[in-house]
């Protein structure tokens, strides 16, 4: 749900920002450092900022969970718009192809190899992210969503190994589960189907 929540907010910026040369050359290096800085740095700011506005932190967890994912989709979305030859472009362009038409002709299917590898991406950095945002402490404060992190968060911190094993080994099926029914068969459509 995060990963598709974060592709329909970054995919059109990421196109916009792909298709102008302008705009790639200020915000791809922007992204890049946004991608690879840790996201839990700023969990503290978002901790606080649950107990200020009183925002649950299993919505709140949500929002940390996507600090850490969002940026490979926008990322890898703004290298696949790059790579959509310019002469496709101008074809669509001679042909009066817009809208929904466009999209549908020739944007995503130009940047969806790129976007497979981003949403995979996303997906592990929204699944480790999700055993640090679902249990947080803030000056004497500890927020506990319910959900499979804080189940291994709270494992580890008492050493509970045989729960600690339940809840990585659950993770691990449900994440290789995900991986063999969806996005395999992603990255084969998109290797058969959309390779420029």
């Amino acid at each position: 749900m995060l990963v598709a929540g974060a592709t329909v907010i970054w995919v059109p910026i990421g196109v916009k920002i792909g298709f102008s040369p302008r705009l790639t050359r200020i915000a791809q290096p922007v992204v890049q450092v946004l991608a690879s800085f840790p996201a839990n740095f700023l969990f503290p700011l978002a901790v606080w900022f649950f107990l200020k506005t009183g925002l649950s932190i299993n919505v709140g967890g949500i929002l940390l969970m996507a600090l850490g994912a969002q940026w490979y989709i926008l990322f890898n979305t703004i290298a696949g718009a790059m790579s959509i030859p310019s002469d496709l472009r101008e074809a669509m362009d001679d042909l009066g192809v817009r809208g929904w038409q466009r999209w549908k002709r020739l944007i995503l299917p130009g940047i969806f190899p790129s976007y497979v590898t981003g949403g995979i991406t996303a997906s592990g950095g929204a699944w480790n992210a999700s055993i640090v945002s679902e249990v947080v402490v803030f000056g004497g404060t500890t927020l506990t969503a319910t959900g499979l992190g804080a189940y291994i968060a709270k494992a580890t911190a008492s050493g509970d190994f045989p729960h600690l094993i339940a809840g990585v080994a659950v993770m691990s099926l449900y994440v290789v589960g995900l991986n063999r029914l969806l996005w395999r068969r992603l990255y084969r459509l998109a290797d058969s189907r959309y390779a420029l």
